[in-house]
């Protein structure tokens, strides 16, 4: 019997950025975003892949940095929405920024669509191959469990959103983010 594994890898980025506190009104200073795209795999029946399998994970992993980092642009220069990885706390008042707001909106119903769909499957796979008399009622609890932890995890982000809201609505004014694309545009210009 043969050995399988499975490689991994995932690039990052830093991306440069700064911003001026909406409460305190001091300059962040200069603070980095790290971009990270998805994690490649290539599966193989060795430990250490050939030359070609290397380099297929290799673009794998490039790849995927480069559209994480070119989706990330497009939602902050088209529609002003901070993916996470630009933090929004001040470093000296420790307060929230309006302008993160908009990225938790963006991803408040990524984990719950996730956990439907996970019950979804499990309910199915219950019912279909529990092999048990009383599938369709181990099918329907399981199922249940994860619609019910969907709406927990829908409730407590929007319990996050609307306590970010509420923090930040007092500010003098409201900014932006200064982002330095710039120390990116190599990966932002490939096709």
């Amino acid at each position: 019997m043969s050995s399988y594994y499975r490689h991994h890898k995932r690039e990052s980025i830093d991306v440069p950025y700064s911003f001026r506190c909406e409460q305190c009104m001091q300059d962040s200073g200069p603070l980095n975003a790290t971009i990270s795209g998805m994690q490649a795999e290539v599966n193989s029946n060795f430990k250490n892949l050939n030359e070609k399998n290397q380099k297929k994970l290799d673009e794998m992993a490039h790849r995927n940095l480069v559209n994480e980092v070119k989706e990330a642009y497009q939602k902050a220069t088209e529609k002003q929405i901070y993916v996470k990885a630009f933090k929004d706390e001040c470093p000296h008042c420790h307060k929230p920024q309006s302008w993160a707001v908009s990225g938790a909106k963006d991803e408040m119903f990524s984990t719950p669509i996730v956990l439907v769909i996970l019950g979804i499957i499990i309910g199915a796979g219950c019912y279909f191959f529990a092999g048990v008399e009383n599938s369709l009622t181990i099918a329907i609890i399981a199922a249940g469990i994860c619609f019910l932890l969907a709406i927990g995890s829908l409730i407590l982000n929007f319990i996050k959103i609307q306590s970010k809201q509420k923090q930040t609505s007092s500010s003098i004014q409201q900014n932006v983010p200064v982002i330095e694309w710039g120390a990116v545009q190599h990966i932002l210009n490939e096709n």
